[in-house]
């Protein structure tokens, strides 16, 4: 009687587990436009792309001698744009230390959500439409996850690339931290890669891993970049800095060295201690999670932004709601349900203005920042 009854219990039971759990999604992306794709062949420039002619998809390759033959020409099916850029000069390695403008919009985890991103620049007007530089001596920071999930990776690449160029012309900047899809991709782990990239890398006759690799010029861009920037009192990284990493001795100049050292590789590839904690899937930089699940003590956090000589840690990887402040608004938490948003017509994220914090729109209009106290401490047996 009894196993019937738990029996009879579990089906009872079994519709509502059944609504709790997503259901699989489904990848029904193909072959489509894409590219262009950059790459160093020997004393060649060979650019690769997919272009729609009627209803086919073809490839075209061209070869150039010298980057100063040819722009570049971006079109974006999803949405129908077009935009055009010219190879530019590459540093060997990004500053990791800047002061703060007077304006910062700061956006994270766009995973090849083209649309979302266009939406979100324009709205803060830090472009116009022609996606052209808009902002002034303002900064555009970019918390990693471009890549995955979404179909127009490529296209989000190449408009970072483009307004990178334009940003230092006008005296600002666009900063791009990596991410943990960064990361991925760059190692060849196609493991979040929609069937569209996989499809059109065998298009047009390439090894995916090779479109980013250091003969590519994403994959040469991608490599100059930091996993952590300082900007005035703010620190920025993708996941966060745990504890343990802030305890290591290691300075952000040497976390930032070693990610370059050993980006494009598989973590067991990966030979020294100090590698191994930048990269650790659990207290790792660009996997962290624990500051913006606030999971953290106060004494946590205060060692985690002397460590990083900040006042406040912004961060993305992690999904919330709303642009939300944690620790007394010390870490502030940037990842949102962006697909959704659109969804709705309405992109949000993070404004930094004359050192202040603000929500802001696709509207434009600004907001105060969600707050969440610090989580009370359990009481433990003999506490009184």
């Amino acid at each position: 009687m009894l196993l019937k009854n738990h029996l009879l219990s579990i089906l009872v039971a079994m519709p509502a587990l059944l609504l709790a759990v997503d259901p699989p999604i489904t990848d029904y992306s193909t072959v489509d436009t894409d590219g262009p794709f950059v790459l160093y062949r020997g004393n060649k420039i060979v650019v690769k792309s997919i272009v729609k002619r009627d209803t086919s998809f073809i490839p075209v390759t061209q070869t150039y001698e010298n980057t100063t033959d040819f722009s570049l020409h971006c079109t974006v099916s999803e949405t129908n744009d077009t935009f055009s850029f010219q190879l530019h000069n590459l540093p060997k390695a990004e500053p990791d230390q800047y002061e703060l403008p007077q304006q910062m919009l700061v956006l994270s985890d766009i995973e090849g959500d083209f649309k979302a991103f266009k939406m979100m620049l324009l709205g803060a007007k830090v472009i116009d439409k022609n996606f052209k530089w808009n902002f002034g001596r303002g900064h555009l920071m970019l918390l990693g996850d471009y890549f995955d999930r979404g179909v127009n990776v490529t296209e989000c690449l190449w408009l970072i690339y483009k307004l990178e160029a334009e940003a230092e012309a006008a005296g600002g900047k666009v900063h791009f931290i990596l991410g943990n899809h960064e990361l991925l991709n760059l190692a060849g782990n196609t493991q979040y890669v929609r069937k569209k990239y996989l499809e059109n890398a065998r298009f047009i006759s390439e090894p995916y891993r090779r479109l980013y690799d250091n003969n590519a010029e994403l994959g040469r861009w991608l490599r100059t970049k930091n996993a952590v920037e300082k900007v005035g009192d703010y620190v920025f990284c993708h996941g966060g800095i745990s504890p343990e990493l802030a305890a290591s001795g290691l300075s952000l100049a040497e976390v930032n060295r070693i990610s370059r050292q050993y980006i494009g590789r598989e973590y067991d590839e990966i030979p020294d201690a100090n590698g191994k904690l930048v990269f650790d899937q659990k207290y790792g930089i660009f996997w962290y999670r624990n500051a913006a699940k606030n999971q953290l003590t106060a004494e946590q956090v205060a060692l985690v932004l002397t460590y990083a000589n900040a006042k406040r840690m912004v961060v993305g990887h992690t999904l919330q709601n709303e642009i939300t402040g944690l620790y007394n608004g010390q870490v502030i938490c940037v990842d949102l349900y962006h697909e959704e948003n659109v969804r709705i017509g309405l992109m949000k994220t993070l404004l930094i203005e004359s050192g202040r914090c603000y929500g802001i729109n696709s509207k434009g209009e600004t907001s105060s920042i969600f707050t969440v106290p610090f989580p009370k401490k359990k009481k433990e047996s003999g506490d009184k």
